[in-house]
């Protein structure tokens, strides 16, 4: 039964179109995404900070396989995500392969985010989202959710919720460059 009502919870936010954890004022130049990601869409740009303040743009990465993972430190599924995808970065980063960690964490963590990654053993990139801007343009509402960018920009796959690694291959298939 439990199950059920937490389904209908679920389902409620999809068509509904909210966040779990609250919506939020909408950035300067940003319109709110009024539904879910479309598989060929173009992915919606964003700037955002990585921990050490400097600014990252997803336009910055066009041309290359993008992995954008939204994730927080205190999402226990997320963490087992993070260790699938530092496997999959370390096989895959010689391809061009980029992944962007979008961290929900709210307020300053720079310093939380910084040390669990660390912690982790994660070297792809944590970026910082303090005010779900970016979780909400992308209208993401559970973590972790993934969206993988094929390098031509547009969106190939969407995952809303946790990956098992054989997950992450197959949608890797979608957005890595074929051996010719």
């Amino acid at each position: 039964m439990r199950g059920i009502v937490v389904l209908g919870v679920v389902l409620a936010f999809l068509f509904l179109g909210e966040r779990l954890w609250g919506d939020t004022p909408e950035p300067a130049g940003m319109q709110k995404s009024q539904s879910l990601l479309v598989l060929g869409q173009p992915a919606p740009d964003f700037i955002v900070h990585d921990p050490d303040g400097i600014s990252i743009a997803l336009h910055d990465y066009r041309g290359r396989p993008v992995i954008i993972n939204f994730w927080a430190t205190w999402c226990a599924p997320c963490r087992q995500e993070m260790r699938a995808l530092q496997t999959v970065y370390d096989a895959y980063k010689a391809a061009g392969l980029v992944v962007l960690a979008v961290s929900q964490d709210q307020q300053d963590m720079r310093e939380v985010v910084r040390t669990y990654c660390t912690t982790l053993g994660i070297t792809f990139l944590p970026l910082l989202d303090p005010d779900g801007d970016v979780a909400t343009h992308y209208n993401i509402f559970v973590l972790p959710s993934t969206v993988f960018i094929h390098p031509s920009g547009t969106v190939a796959a969407v995952q809303l919720g946790a990956m098992a690694p054989a997950q992450i291959e197959q949608y890797l298939q979608a957005i890595l460059p074929r051996p010719e």
